[in-house]
């Protein structure tokens, strides 16, 4: 009877108190809670413990002035001033679109204080130059990788949820329908496919996609190409091969949404065989050999890209593709590998966050494109460039996230940035668009979808 008592206190404190009491407890007890992978969470630390830790699902405070009444009222706001703009030039076909969101895919390169043996990204860099390129703003760093691609589908910033929320493990499982730009494609007559080079459970995936709107979900265990490359992760060209057969085989105009894993953490030494084809100096013994083997994983990309665009290019339908890396990879201890490199110092100004967070962006089609210069750019606006280059009508949620990418690109953590990086003062409409931005999406995320209606339809 004690037992079972103090076993309810201890999941009463941590639901209610889990950042401040027992949180404490865990870690000084050496208790891991693996909260993106549910099934290692409850092997590692039993039925009990595993329980507890899906308890704690604070994602964010409901923010000031969350009433129906008043998102009914913005919304409204938003449609009625918003109804007007139109779309790009149509496309006569639907084009396919694909996401491709490239695990730990950064350039090394940047690291400009080391001498480099030849261009790991040569593609990458010739397609940036000539095409719309830019780079994305990650939320994250290292790993995370969901809270990316949160960012990219539902175009709901990470910046008004709380310091290590997980919405794919936290939110999108409580509700039925979470408006995204899967569900703005399939209302628009396209079909849906996700693809993860890895297990399905990750992160809920298998859940989260399906609320999404997802017609269809191959991860490892049901993908066709599973040939593998770095520490035994499907690789890049398998999951490309993957894409074209998922858009041969449909009529309708296709989404496909990928998730790679071959240059997943860690750069151990051999990861991609015996020897790397990039040879780098200015680095110590042990971090150029890890360097080296990272290198080596994004050169890999880099070519299963041009193999992806080639066969793009022999489609008969119009394809669009959007490229984007994740995160930056975890290099060296506690970043020493960056530091060594003198890319950062302390992590403290601007610059040096927005430079741990930027990962390259591009976009190709198989049909003309203008040769824009995307600049930096938070995923949340992803969807709503895609909308503008196939010609899609945009509904008013995405009318107003049009204007918001006008006024502020860059949304990371507290800090709120121009396309080139240069903070910005808020003035009072910008903070009016922000407040409007946050209650909303605390109303489609969390709340009760008053908004919904209105905003997309």
């Amino acid at each position: 009877m004690i037992v079972s008592i103090s076993s309810l206190f201890v999941i009463y404190v941590y639901a209610n108190y889990a950042d401040n009491v027992v949180g404490k407890w865990f870690q000084k007890w050496g208790v891991n809670f693996i909260v993106w992978n549910q099934g290692a969470n409850y092997n590692e630390n039993g039925s009990v413990l595993g329980f507890i830790s899906n308890l704690d699902t604070t994602v964010a405070k409901e923010p000031e002035g969350y009433t129906k009444e008043n998102v009914v009222k913005i919304a409204n706001d938003i449609k009625n001033n918003y109804k007007q703009n139109v779309a790009s030039e149509k496309q006569e076909k639907k084009p396919n679109v694909i996401f491709i969101m490239s695990e730990a895919l950064w350039d090394p390169t940047k690291l400009t204080n080391l001498t480099f043996s030849e261009d790991p990204l040569p593609n990458l860099h010739h397609y940036i130059a000539e095409w719309p390129g830019g780079q994305t703003i990650s939320p994250t760093f290292g790993g995370n990788t969901a809270n990316t691609e949160f960012e990219a589908l539902t175009s709901y910033s990470m910046s008004f949820l709380n310091p290590g929320s997980i919405p794919y493990q936290q939110a999108i499982p409580k509700k039925k329908e979470v408006p995204s730009i899967v569900s703005e494609l399939k209302r628009n007559g396209y079909h849906a496919t996700a693809i993860h080079a890895f297990d399905r459970s990750f992160f809920k995936r298998e859940y989260v996609y399906n609320i999404l709107g997802f017609d269809k979900f191959n991860a490892e265990d049901t993908m066709k190409h599973t040939e593998t490359d770095g520490a035994g992760y499907i690789s890049d060209l398998s999951i490309t091969k993957e894409i074209m057969d998922e858009l041969k085989a449909e009529k309708k105009p296709t989404f496909v949404h990928a998730v790679t894993m071959q240059n997943h953490f860690p750069f151990s030494t051999g990861k991609y065989g015996e020897e790397t084809r990039t040879k780098i100096e200015g680095l110590n013994e042990a971090s150029k050999a890890e360097l080296e083997e990272y290198t080596e994983g994004v050169r890999r990309s880099d070519e299963a890209l041009q193999y992806l665009i080639e066969e793009i290019n022999t489609l008969s339908e119009p394809t669009l593709l959007v490229f984007f890396g994740d995160h930056l990879p975890a290099l060296g201890v506690n970043k020493s590998i960056y530091k060594e490199a003198g890319y950062i110092n302390t992590e403290e100004t601007v610059e040096e966050r927005l430079a741990m967070s930027e990962t390259p962006l591009l976009v190709y089609a198989n049909f003309p494109l203008p040769n824009d210069d995307l600049g930096m750019m938070s995923p949340i606006y992803f969807s709503n460039m895609v909308f503008d280059y196939i010609g899609m009508k945009k509904t008013p949620f995405y009318q107003f996230l049009s204007r918001l990418q006008e006024e502020i690109p860059v949304m990371k953590d507290d800090l709120k940035m121009n396309r080139d990086g240069e903070k910005i003062d808020l003035n009072a409409e910008q903070k009016e668009m922000l407040k409007q931005y946050q209650l909303i999406q605390y109303d489609l995320l969390i709340g009760n979808q008053h908004s919904k209606d209105i905003l997309f339809s």
